[in-house]
């Protein structure tokens, strides 16, 4: 019984002296190249997704978790992803590996099979403007058919909830400004304030609009006007204050205190003086400011980063040509009016799903360099 001792003694050694190497190997990351047979350095690969939940494929083989998760222990190299979710078109590259490197896949945007799209309100406009952060004007030539749509939770709030939008009329039939014509209406988006150039009865007007309150508060503030400027901007500093643009002089335009003030061109700031006067926004950066969501003509359409140099994009929807169009960047919500109605509506462009990172484990001690990595989405 000696030597049957000595011969599993002998098995178990050489399992030891073999096996735990190995296994030490694994944990600090290295593998056999099946390829090479040589002991590489892995790489690993960090996904997330958006919306999160996918189902993730490394060269074929099924990944045990979904989006955001943790690919581990690949040999550096090319290796083909596939990421599947249901309702969503396939998203699929190959990568490059690199040992002791983390690639990272962060918040890929995977492309719906068909666009979430809700009409907000079945009346036809002319154009649509955002003031602060929960209000959405639609406009028209008279003054009584503008609507402005007001919520307390903001506009996105609403669309999330699956709720109707509260339409307001910002002029109600008794107004003594609701027989009026819209000529122009100048706003920057971030303020509650909205300047109306309008014409009432053959007079030539201006509107000063403040959107707080769920009833909005009017003003007429033409005695502020010598004449008609030919543009107007609003003071960046001060979104009670705008500046009158006429062919020989700016005045600044106090509209809290009614106060004006002359001002040459010369110390104007040259931010405002480069203000594209159409107000028009038909670019947006989306999907952490890499894909390009782009208007040309009445087509809306979404241009993947790495397709940039290919031919391959993806229609959203039909819009209403030469009128404004607005992405909200939060909860990723486009607003604009369609093509066939002018009927205000929305597509939610990026679900509003919190993406869950998790951190990659700091036994690896791998570092993530942005400028090595492959960032692609």
């Amino acid at each position: 019984m000696l030597w049957l001792r000595k011969i599993v003694f002998y098995i178990f050694f050489l399992i030891y002296v073999i096996l735990c190497p190995l296994i030490v190997a694994r944990m600090l990351g290295f593998v056999i190249n099946p390829m090479t047979h040589h002991i590489v350095k892995t790489g690993l690969v960090y996904v997330s997704t958006n919306p999160p939940g996918a189902t993730v494929y490394i060269d074929g083989r099924l990944a045990h978790q979904t989006t955001p998760t943790v690919l581990r222990d690949l040999t550096p190299g090319k290796h083909f992803i596939r990421i599947t979710l249901s309702g969503y078109n396939d998203w699929e590259r190959s990568i490059p590996i690199v040992g002791k490197k983390a690639t990272v896949l962060a918040n890929t945007l995977l492309i719906p099979q068909q666009w979430p799209i809700k009409e907000i309100s079945n009346q036809s406009y002319q154009n649509i403007f955002i003031a602060a952060d929960d209000v959405l004007i639609a406009t028209n030539s008279d003054l009584k058919s503008i609507d402005i749509f007001h919520t307390t939770q903001g506009i996105t709030e609403n669309f999330k909830e699956n709720t109707d939008y509260n339409k307001i009329p910002l002029f109600s039939q008794n107004s003594i400004y609701s027989d009026g014509q819209l000529i122009r209406l100048f706003n920057t988006p971030q303020s509650p304030y909205v300047l109306l150039e309008v014409n009432i009865k053959d007079k030539h007007k201006f509107l000063w609009v403040n959107l707080k309150e769920n009833l909005p508060h009017i003003e007429d503030i033409s005695d502020l006007f010598a004449d008609i400027p030919s543009r107007i901007a609003f003071d960046d500093a001060d979104d009670e204050s705008i500046f009158a643009f006429y062919p020989q002089n700016i005045y600044h335009i106090n509209t809290k205190d009614k106060a004006i003030y002359p001002q040459n061109a010369d110390t104007l700031p040259v931010s405002l003086d480069q203000q594209d006067t159409n107000n028009h926004q038909e670019r947006f950066l989306i999907n952490d400011k890499n894909d390009l969501l782009v208007r040309e003509g009445k087509r809306i359409r979404i241009y993947p980063k790495a397709e940039f140099n290919n031919s391959q994009v993806y229609d959203v929807s039909n819009s209403k040509p030469s009128t404004n169009m607005y992405f909200e960047e939060k909860n990723g919500e486009l607003f604009y009016l369609d093509n066939s109605h002018s009927h205000l509506t929305t597509a939610q462009i990026l679900p509003y799903r919190p993406i869950l990172n998790i951190p990659i484990p700091e036994a690896l001690r791998f570092k993530i360099q942005n400028k090595e990595t492959d960032n692609e989405l």
